[in-house]
């Protein structure tokens, strides 16, 4: 088993938080951690496709356009 140590005011938070919710301290905390993980890869993603955009001059207009030009095909 993992040992992680979290700020005082931080878990009191989330105890406060899954209490509220009638779940668990770990339920919370997983969920929390899976959220930020899937956030941070989210935000990669996002930031490779505004580079790649950026090299080959696509702006996002170009993007909307060609979104709609294939939804009417």
């Amino acid at each position: 088993m993992a040992v992680l140590t979290i700020e005082d005011n931080v878990m009191l938070a989330v105890e406060k938080f899954a209490e509220k919710e009638e779940r668990s301290r770990d339920e919370i905390v997983n969920e929390a951690i899976e959220a930020y993980l899937r956030r941070k890869k989210w935000n990669k993603i996002f930031a490779e496709g505004s580079a790649l955009a950026a090299t080959h001059g696509i702006t996002e207009k170009d993007v909307n356009d060609a979104v709609r030009e294939a939804q009417e095909e």
